[in-house]
């Protein structure tokens, strides 16, 4: 099944509500959908909102983006 294009503030947003619904409250928190050579693409988080998330909230973040990445692609690749 071919990955259906999506931009990178689309993919952010998708990313960012689907953290705040398994993690709770995300107050801090930017997450940025870059393009990757390697991957595609992967999520990064602004260099303070990485302090406010736990380690097992950034397992997650890793999860989320993992199974997104299977069935997203950028919309500029």
């Amino acid at each position: 099944m071919p990955k259906k294009r999506l931009s990178s503030v689309d993919l952010s947003w998708m990313i960012f509500e689907r953290m705040r619904e398994e993690v709770g409250e995300t107050r801090g928190v930017t997450v940025a959908v870059v393009p990757d050579s390697k991957l595609g693409w992967r999520a990064i988080l602004e260099g303070r909102g990485g302090r406010y998330l736990s380690p097992a909230a950034i397992r997650k973040l890793r999860s989320i983006e993992d199974e997104f990445r299977s069935s997203y692609s950028l919309a500029g690749d």
